[in-house]
C-alpha cells in the first residue's frame, strides 16, 4: 500500500512519541560499588560575583571519568545573597540552612560562597588552585537507587555495623542551566550552572528495618534543563556523607 511521506513522518513521531513514554516508564537503577563514592557539595550564589568560577570547577566533572562511580558532585544554591538585588532561581532557604548546620556541628569554619564540602569536611584547595582531595580508602558498602514512575527504593548493605539511625537524602540535579543576572554583582554577565540541586527531601533510615526505604519523589515542577540526575546519600548525625549513588535520569 503507498504511504505518503506525511503519513509516514506522523506514524514515525508517533512510534517515537510512544517509545520514549515507554522508556520514561522503565525501573532506572543506580548501585554504588563498596567503596565510599566522593560527595562534593557546593555552596553557591548567582549573586556572588566570585562564585562563577567555582561553578565553572565544578561544571568540569561533567567529563571526570570518575563521575557518579567515584565521584558525585551536588551544587546547592544558597538564598543569603538575594538581597542584594538578584532573587537567584536556584536557590532555596533549605540549602542555605544546610551550609549554617555544617558550620554550626564543625564541619565547616563558618558560612561563605563559594564554599566546597568534600566527604562532610570544608576544602579550601579551590581557592588555591589545587586537585580535589583523594579518594578515600573506606569501605562502607554498596548503596542502591532505584526509580520508577515516581516513587523511589533506596537500600544499604553496610559492610560493617553503623549507626543506628542514618539520614537518607534524595535529589534531583539539573544540568546545561543557563541564567541572564540582570542585577546584582553578576549583572550583565551569562552564567552556566551544572549538577545543581532543584529538589531534595530527607527520610530516615533505620538499622531495624535493614537500612531500606520506599516512597515518593516524583520529578515534579523541576526547573528546565539539558540533563538530569537523581542521586541518594546516606549521611551520620553530624552531616558527614557515609555513602552515596546516583546517575543521569530520565524524570
Amino acid at each position: 500500500m503507498f504511504q505518503s511521506k506525511h503519513s509516514f513522518s506522523m506514524g514515525l513521531l508517533f512510534a517515537l512519541s510512544v517509545t520514549a513514554t515507554v522508556s520514561q516508564a522503565h525501573e532506572q537503577v543506580f548501585s554504588s560499588g563498596s567503596a565510599q563514592v566522593q560527595l562534593i557539595e557546593l555552596y553557591t550564589s548567582e549573586g556572588c560575583s566570585s562564585c562563577p568560577p567555582a561553578d565553572r570547577r565544578i561544571s568540569q566533572l561533567k567529563a571526570d571519568s570518575g563521575l557518579w562511580q567515584r565521584r558525585i558532585p551536588i551544587a546547592f544554591h544558597v538564598d543569603y545573597w538575594d538581597y542584594i538585588g538578584w532573587q537567584d532561581p536556584f536557590a532555596h532557604a533549605a540549602n542555605s540552612q544546610r551550609q549554617r548546620t555544617h558550620a554550626k556541628v564543625g564541619n565547616v569554619s563558618s558560612v561563605y560562597t563559594p564554599g566546597f564540602i568534600v566527604d562532610g569536611q570544608e576544602w579550601s584547595g579551590f581557592f588555591r588552585g589545587k586537585n580535589l582531595p583523594a579518594l578515600t580508602d573506606l569501605d562502607p558498602g554498596p548503596l542502591t537507587l532505584n526509580y520508577e514512575d515516581g516513587k523511589v527504593t533506596v537500600e544499604f548493605q553496610p559492610t560493617n555495623s553503623q549507626a543506628q539511625r542514618l539520614k537518607l537524602q534524595l535529589a534531583w540535579l539539573g544540568s546545561g542551566l543557563e541564567t541572564a543576572v540582570t542585577a546584582g554583582e553578576n549583572a550583565g554577565r551569562k552564567l552556566q550552572h551544572d549538577f545543581v540541586v532543584l529538589k531534595r527531601q530527607q527520610e530516615a533510615l533505620f538499622q531495624q528495618q535493614n537500612y531500606k526505604y520506599a516512597g515518593d519523589f516524583p520529578a515534579e515542577e523541576l526547573a528546565e534543563a539539558e540533563q538530569y540526575a537523581l542521586v541518594a546519600w546516606l549521611e551520620d548525625q553530624r552531616g558527614r556523607p557515609v555513602q552515596a549513588v546516583g546517575g543521569w535520569a530520565i524524570p
